[in-house]
């Protein structure tokens, strides 16, 4: 708190030069910023660029500051320590720190809690699963987060170190003991299919559809598990929980397939327009990006790991592609550009986000925007509100 006062003249400096010109003089801006700031009511950078348009009107974001250029003693730097007192790591980056202990921490939490731990279930493991657990000797200060988790063929009880490991982990173990104990659903809506439609799921299934198959039904339990308000941690309610999907799984198994058939018709046209398409030098960076786009969109298990209520979207996005490449001939050099924002904003994607997250979906909304927009775009969608969102991922 004694150097807030720095912190905020150093933010501000670190802003880019045209932003930073109305407000001067700065010690008279910083000092005028911090009267207004209130602790915890959100990250430093927020209020301070809040509190920048009120005072100045300056249309500034907390993604425009430059927190590298801050001075190491004006960074926040965390020691943690060890039930003796000594160091067992010091840094100024936390989410590294928590890398650097995790296997440290997660061997005493399975040693805590052997007797809660799991493994080799068909079925629900019986009683109540504690959500949380303490390590012994630390008082409430080190917890542990029970869960279910998918072994593959099985499914287990591990305790994990925070609660969002503990979330994913939990719909995971959950769809695995769902798989185990309900009965195989949708072989008859694949047997009635037409032939194109069988075409397409042998094409994208190495010749075996009912291997695609398990990928729908996966999807499908993930929509009801979510529909019915997410994992149960008691007997009870894995009983209804189970209760309530088996009534439903055959309607949502059909439902994705015809959604997943969908995508892989949306994908064969994609594919037919690159192999028609001259190779001509200046069409190939385009026709790279798509056939990327398409190896991004499309892999092994897409269909759960995109989830039933995307797949409406993606079959968009690959109809986009196609739009995309009937007009390429005859718009090389608009087509670079945009292609060149969208390159230049998914480089700019934070490391830890998985492939899956929001910000990547919104990039292919952008796409569709960019290059058939008369598809229509789910929400507003512009490179400067995903630059913004960019931002704000990386600092958070």
């Amino acid at each position: 708190p004694a150097l807030r006062e720095e912190l905020v003249i150093a933010l501000i400096r670190s802003l880019p030069k045209h932003i930073r010109r109305p407000l001067v003089p700065v010690p008279d801006v910083a000092r005028d910023v911090v009267e207004a700031l209130r602790p915890r009511r959100g990250p430093i950078v927020e209020q301070v660029a809040a509190e920048l348009r009120r005072l100045r009107g300056v249309q500034v974001s907390a993604g425009d500051f430059d927190s590298a250029r801050l001075p190491p003693h004006l960074r926040m730097s965390f020691s943690v320590e060890g039930a003796d007192g000594s160091a067992l790591a010091r840094g100024d980056d936390l989410d590294d720190l928590c890398a650097r202990l995790r296997m440290r921490l997660q061997a005493e939490l399975t040693a805590a809690a052997s007797g809660l731990e799991r493994s080799g279930l068909r079925d629900w493991p019986g009683g109540t699963l504690e959500q949380v657990v303490t390590l012994p000797g630390a008082g409430d200060a080190v917890r542990g987060y029970p869960a279910l988790v998918d072994e593959g063929q099985t499914a287990g009880v591990r305790v994990l170190e925070t609660r969002e490991r503990q979330a994913a982990a939990m719909r995971a173990g959950t769809l695995r003991l769902l798989r185990l104990t309900l009965p195989a659903a949708g072989r008859a809506s694949l047997d009635q299919l037409p032939n194109a439609d069988k075409l397409a799921l042998a094409g994208a299934a190495g010749g075996d559809p009912s291997a695609i198959l398990e990928d729908v039904t996966a999807a499908a339990l993930g929509e009801l598990l979510d529909a019915a308000g997410g994992p149960a941690w008691d007997a009870p309610g894995w009983a209804r929980l189970r209760g309530d999907v088996v009534g439903r799984l055959a309607m949502a198994v059909a439902r994705t397939l015809a959604a997943t058939i969908e995508v892989l018709h949306a994908a064969q046209a994609v594919r037919a327009r690159l192999d028609a398409q001259a190779p001509a030098e200046p069409l190939r960076p385009a026709r790279l990006d798509v056939s990327a786009q398409l190896g991004r969109l499309l892999h092994p298990g897409f269909v759960a790991a995109t989830g039933a209520a995307r797949l409406p979207d993606v079959a968009r996005y690959l109809r986009a592609a196609a739009v995309r490449l009937a007009r390429l001939p005859d718009n090389v050099a608009v087509d670079r550009d945009r292609m060149a924002t969208v390159h230049e904003l998914e480089a700019l994607l934070p490391a830890r986000l998985p492939p899956d997250s929001e910000l990547a979906w919104l990039l292919e909304e952008l796409r569709v925007s960019y290059f058939a927009q008369a598809l229509g775009v789910r929400g507003q969608v512009s490179a400067k509100r995903i630059r913004r969102r960019i931002a704000e991922a990386s600092i958070s």
